[in-house]
């Protein structure tokens, strides 16, 4: 098999060290972190006359995509790779952009949210990661407590809106390259279903036939969540997220997975209620076990650098005692799957090995990862 690591390695900046395993899938450490506030040298720039944007001139946007049964790449039969991925160019948003309005009267804070909608529910409540990720994200499956928990954090944080957009932009990447490539299973872990570009839509775009099952430990969001579900290949069961041998034999899981076939399990924004005396390292390597091999892992997370630096306090009262962690331990975390390239890199630098490479920044601390066993 002729190694693709040396090109792609070019395309994302040149400075990963990929191998390739006799028989398996490239392999990377991920790519080297820099403190410039600027793209990368190697970041692509926009011609003169052309137009800027993600699609070449004249070219029609698209919102659904045909995986193809000409694909020459399966992550069921990674094994099996005999060909380089293939590139079908850029691909527009799935659903709606709704940026958080952030000037109110006079230079204030405005409500985070559609200007019309007010969240309900009551502030004795606690808060949860779902509902407060979502509120960042300017969406509309948060409740009154959500919403002062993501008002606290942003105005100590000013870029968290900005962060969450980046880790919800990396998990419509993401999930498009899992249902492209033959993975039409997810288990979504305290994403939340009703937020932004929810996991099922973006993968229903490209495979019809996906099938969703979310996982909540609240059952508070629980049952914010279940109007919102009409969908026959969308279920939402409660389960505890740091046990994997039980979510993959709950009821609800085995009643729309098939367990003896690849999944992806969807970690984004990571497992931010997972404290680290809870050993998320071994809630990872426990969801590689109890997975079909081919299965694939989706995860971001925040990191305790940069300017989210020192706001781990914050976050745990926001309930979230797992962001940010240190970028040390991202890595051991990733590290439990076999990383797909580029491996680990700051979320808007991801790119799946089948789509062209799109300009970033990667001024964020957050870092995102798809690995597969």
């Amino acid at each position: 098999m002729t190694s693709t690591g040396p090109m792609l390695a070019s395309r994302h900046g040149g400075s990963m060290q990929a191998s390739a395993a006799p028989g398996g899938p490239l392999r990377t450490a991920g790519r080297a972190r820099t403190g410039g506030e600027g793209p990368p040298a190697s970041a692509p720039s926009a011609r003169s006359g052309q137009p800027a944007g993600p699609h070449r001139p004249g070219e029609v946007a698209r919102h659904a995509e045909s995986r193809g049964a000409t694909s020459p790449f399966s992550i069921a039969n990674l094994t099996s790779v005999d060909s380089q991925f293939r590139s079908d160019g850029p691909f527009a948003p799935v659903g709606p952009v709704r940026p958080v309005d952030l000037g109110g009267p006079g230079g204030g804070l405005a409500p985070i949210g559609p200007g019309a909608f007010r969240p309900a529910g009551d502030l004795n409540e606690r808060p949860s990661p779902a509902g407060v990720y979502d509120a960042l994200l300017g969406g509309t499956a948060h409740r009154r407590v959500d919403r002062r928990s993501a008002l606290a954090i942003l105005l100590a944080w000013p870029d968290a809106p900005a962060a969450a957009r980046a880790m919800k932009d990396f998990l419509v990447r993401a999930v498009r390259f899992a249902a492209r490539n033959g993975v039409n299973q997810f288990l979504a872990l305290g994403g939340g279903a009703g937020t932004v570009d929810p996991v099922h839509e973006v993968a229903c775009a490209v495979a019809p036939e996906s099938q969703t099952v979310y996982v909540e430990p609240d059952p508070l969001v629980i049952a914010r969540s279940l109007p919102d579900i009409r969908d026959r290949q969308v279920a939402l069961v409660q389960a505890d997220v740091s046990r994997p041998a039980e979510v993959l034999r709950h009821p609800g899981v085995l009643a729309h997975l098939d367990v003896t076939q690849p999944i992806a399990v969807v970690m984004v924004p990571g497992l931010p209620e997972i404290a680290d005396h809870e050993e998320p390292r071994e809630v990872l390597r426990g969801y590689r076990e109890a997975t079909a091999r081919g299965s694939l892992l989706l995860f971001s997370q925040l990191c305790d650098e940069g300017s989210a630096r020192g706001l781990r306090a914050l976050f745990e009262r926001a309930g979230q005692p797992g962001a940010p962690r240190p970028h040390e331990q991202t890595v051991e975390l990733v590290s439990t799957w076999e990383p797909i390239e580029p491996g680990l890199v700051p979320a808007e630098e991801w790119n799946a090995p089948d789509e062209r490479v799109h300009p970033h920044f990667g001024r964020l601390p957050v870092y995102a990862s798809v690995g597969w066993h």
